[in-house]
């Protein structure tokens, strides 16, 4: 147990800096993957020899892998993508899960020292990133980094969590995350609405079968689309009519693609993903996608530029798998008892929803935040109970060693009583 403490420790030291802040430089493009890998091997290894480990959700891992290995196998055989593509979406496909459900497993339990160390670390990051662009801070840029509102919100979120439930810490997570404000893509601005949404008038677990909680959920998305109005317009709503903006087109298009390719859809590395733009996918050529700027063979900066659309490629079976998923976490955050592990849960879940309407990170290293808060909020029930019933047999075992002590020190007085 300590030594997957350790493990984590070290694990997340290591990613923040080079996942999300710096993995654009030289030598960093790669270490997501590895890291990747490296839990997987590692959490293997543990199931195998390590009993303290949450067993519970090997089962449904194992069902999701074989749910990618089914789809691998439909996409080399009858995708409209070369195998190359193939190869190279899995390795996306797959983290996310694989980070959330071994994480999950794994069931690291911090210590005081461990969690100032893993905070410590994300706030240098943080701070050293904006230092090393000095451009956030001049007024007369107007700049957006993405990569500055993903380090600010995991950090917050992190700050919140890793620390004790006081006025002061809210305070301190709140001013991490809106750092991200100082060159703020869009739809951050409707992040740092939910984590004040549900860190700061969030006391009760949401009922969504309660009308005040209905409207609750009303007022908080009225408000982030009032923030982000803007962007929203411009892609979602008049865009739509525009059939040379690239990411409506590609929104328009994967329903398309649902339709023509059912049930399974037209395999992985064929839409919308790094697998499509790195080996240039037949289906955009299928949909005259390649005319859009953007998303031609010459200019597709724009190919996986939102994560939705992706699951296109999957079919209607790939969505209902998908959302499958996410209704059996949702229920699981809904038993969460406690409300630090409960919020980030639900926070975390409305940063990922809002953050892929136009963009990927919930396939690349930046979102292997996301997912291991998801995971360790998983835990945070069978934790409580664990650590309710070593308090159980503490007390227990103080009760016997008292009344033991009680009956030595009668019978010595019983000795001395027969003495006298």
């Amino acid at each position: 147990m300590k030594g997957i403490a350790r493990f984590f420790t070290l694990y997340w030291i290591i990613y923040f800096p080079t996942c999300i802040a710096y993995n654009d430089l030289p030598g960093f493009s790669s270490v997501d993957e590895a890291m990747t890998v490296l839990l997987l091997i590692y959490t293997v290894w543990m199931y195998s020899n390590n009993r303290s480990i949450n067993r519970r959700p090997w089962k449904e891992f194992v069902l999701c892998l074989s749910i990618i290995t089914f789809y691998v196998i439909y996409s080399l055989l009858f995708g409209a993508n070369v195998s190359g593509a193939v190869w190279l979406d899995l390795m996306q496909e797959i983290r996310p899960y694989a980070i959330i459900y071994c994480t999950w497993i794994l069931n690291p339990r911090f210590t005081k020292k461990q969690k100032k160390w893993m905070l410590g670390t994300m706030v240098l990051t943080l701070f050293s990133w904006i230092a090393y662009h000095p451009q956030t801070l001049d007024t007369q840029v107007e700049a957006e980094f993405p990569v500055l509102g993903q380090l600010a919100i995991c950090t917050g979120m992190s700050w919140y969590l890793f620390t004790k439930e006081t006025k002061r810490n809210r305070n301190i997570a709140l001013l991490l995350v809106l750092t991200g404000m100082l060159a703020p893509k869009f739809k951050f601005m409707g992040e740092v609405v939910c984590f004040i949404g549900f860190v700061y008038f969030v006391k009760n677990r949401l009922n969504f079968k309660s009308p005040k909680t209905i409207i609750y959920v009303v007022l908080l998305v009225t408000v982030i689309l009032m923030v982000t109005w803007t962007r929203f317009d411009t892609y979602y709503v008049s865009g739509l009519s525009n059939d040379q903006l690239a990411r409506p087109m590609t929104y328009k298009t994967s329903l398309q693609i649902l339709r023509d390719y059912f049930p399974f859809g037209s395999g992985m590395g064929t839409y919308a993903c790094n697998g499509a733009w790195q080996h240039y996918s037949p289906i955009y050529f299928e949909y005259h996608l390649n005319e859009v700027w953007g998303l031609s063979p010459q200019a597709g900066g724009f190919i996986c530029d939102a994560y939705y659309p992706t699951l296109a490629q999957f079919g209607i079976v790939g969505v209902f798998f998908f959302c499958w998923f996410w209704k059996r976490r949702l229920v699981a955050f809904n038993k969460i008892v406690d409300m630090r592990y409960y919020r980030v849960a639900m926070l975390t879940f409305c940063c990922l929803a809002i953050e892929q309407t136009a963009d990927s990170s919930w396939l690349s290293g930046k979102g292997m935040g996301y997912c291991m808060l998801i995971a360790l909020c998983l835990n945070a029930n069978r934790n409580i109970m664990e650590q309710r019933r070593r308090e159980e047999m503490r007390k227990e075992m103080m009760e016997k060693r008292r009344m033991a002590e009680n009956s030595e020190n009668e019978e010595l007085k019983l000795a001395e009583n027969i003495k006298s």
